[in-house]
């Protein structure tokens, strides 16, 4: 069985998801290598990437590299923030693997995301202000996605790892 992480950028996906892959023994898949794999400029970011192609390009890209994930089996996949937005894309996961949310509070985000450069799919001239609006519009659609929900806030990472491996004997 694959266990698919999804949730905001800076909520775990990838650093719980690669810790969680070493100790099973199973692959670890990170989405975002997936779409600089199957853009034609591969010496570009995820985030160049992004900014060249803007949101719909962008998104056309995920959803091309998610479907070639279909004959993947006993991964970890991260996926991108905003993979699950499209209902194509969440069907298709569906069945590909048990769906995980890892919920993260605003606050939580709020530091990890801007105590670096902040990502390109904020508005530069209000990076915060996009970053609140982002969470308003997401949280709800992420909280109706049939899927586990780990509440990273509330467990340290050996908690979370607890919980993901929980899942595995279901």
């Amino acid at each position: 069985m694959n266990l698919i992480l999804f949730g905001f950028k800076g909520c775990g996906k990838t650093h719980f998801g690669k810790l969680f892959a070493k100790k099973m023994h199973r692959k670890f898949i990170d989405t975002d290598d997936l779409i600089v794999e199957c853009y034609t400029q591969k010496n570009l970011t995820v985030r160049e990437i992004y900014k060249k192609l803007g949101e719909e390009g962008f998104r056309a890209l995920e959803k091309k590299a998610l479907f070639s994930l279909k004959n993947v089996k006993d991964s970890i996949i991260s996926l991108g923030g905003g993979a699950v937005l499209d209902p194509e894309n969440v069907e298709f996961l569906q069945k590909l693997g048990c769906l995980i949310y890892l919920k993260t509070s605003k606050e939580t985000l709020e530091k990890r995301l801007f105590k670096d450069e902040p990502p390109a799919f904020l508005n530069e001239k209000d990076p915060k202000g996009a970053f609140f609006k982002m969470v308003q519009e997401r949280r709800p659609i992420y909280e109706s996605i049939p899927a586990t929900t780990i509440d990273c806030d509330n467990l340290d990472e050996a908690g979370v790892l607890a919980a993901l491996q929980s899942l595995l004997v279901l």
